[in-house]
């Protein structure tokens, strides 16, 4: 009979058939694709359909909130994170039946990730800032899920398909939320210095919990960008110091993690135990696994 998993485009399978792999070699591309399309569309063009409508850049620059990035940072951030999904479609499109299966188990993620990101644009464009912000708590709840189920990958698809889109939710969650809030007041000067170390204290939990330093490295480029912007203007009392102290500690951490994995200890210096012989024909793939337990579907 039938199982419910044999439907759930999101269940983790160690071969798929044909069809499926069919979909997912063809969605996550024109997914992809539709991101590119309309973030440059957006990047050059006003919506049409409302009078009152702003480019993305546009939208980034008029309204200056406590969760600001620097758009340079953000520019550079957006360029590097697309192309390394190129990456991901090298494995996606692999002739290695093991490195095939572990990037179609995050395909149907890749994809959602991509209507979420699409989906917002058109919003924040338009200034709908209430449903923009729905659509960033959904598309953080689906990142923290994926975070968690799904850590198998190569280093690169990691990083292109989970740890930067991650980090890049979690900052735009604040940043959205703040311009939907609109409020220059004493009381949300102070909230907002309270909630920027809410920024740092999740992001923390998951880059040491499971010594993602890719994850590390994403929040360090964006707090870079944060901290930069908010000491641009200074208009939110240490708001700016502090997004400097968190863009330190997560970048320093960073490195610290990769080179505890590249010397072969853990983050308490203990050396790692060496693969059983058993493991010999699985070590490439596990070489390039990230650490973590990986969890049933």
């Amino acid at each position: 009979m039938s199982s419910y998993n044999d439907y759930n485009p999101f269940a983790r399978r160690e071969s798929h058939g044909s069809r499926p792999l069919a979909a997912y070699r063809l969605l996550a591309p024109l997914s992809w694709a539709l991101v590119v399309v309309i973030g440059i569309f957006y990047s050059i063009h006003r919506p049409h359909d409302i009078s009152n409508g702003h480019t993305i850049w546009d939208q980034f620059q008029r309204r200056f909130t406590a969760f600001s990035v620097n758009t340079v940072a953000v520019g550079i951030y957006w360029i590097l994170l697309l192309l390394s999904q190129l990456n991901y479609f090298f494995h996606l499109f692999s002739k290695d039946d093991a490195i095939v299966s572990l990037a179609a188990n995050v395909a149907s993620h890749f994809i959602l990730n991509n209507l979420f990101v699409f989906a917002w644009i058109l919003l924040w464009t338009r200034n709908h800032f209430w449903p923009a912000e729905v659509i960033l708590i959904a598309h953080f709840i689906h990142q923290h899920v994926v975070f968690w189920r799904i850590r198998t990958l190569p280093p690169l698809s990691h990083l292109s398909v989970v740890a930067a889109p991650y980090a890049w939710t979690l900052i735009t969650l604040f940043w959205n939320g703040a311009v939907a809030v609109h409020k220059y007041t004493t009381a949300a000067d102070i909230a907002a210095n309270v909630f920027i170390w809410v920024i740092f204290v999740i992001g923390a939990i998951h880059v040491f919990s499971t010594a993602d330093d890719l994850l590390g490295y994403s929040l360090s480029l964006l707090t870079l960008g944060l901290a930069v912007e908010q000491y641009d203007h200074k208009h939110i009392p240490r708001q700016w110091i502090f997004a400097w102290v968190i863009f330190a500690v997560f970048f320093v951490d960073s490195l610290y993690i990769t080179t505890t994995k590249y010397s072969g200890r853990t983050l308490f210096l203990q050396r790692t135990a060496e693969p059983e012989s058993s493991d010999a024909e699985r070590a490439p793939l596990l070489n390039d696994a990230l650490p973590g337990p990986a969890a049933t579907s």
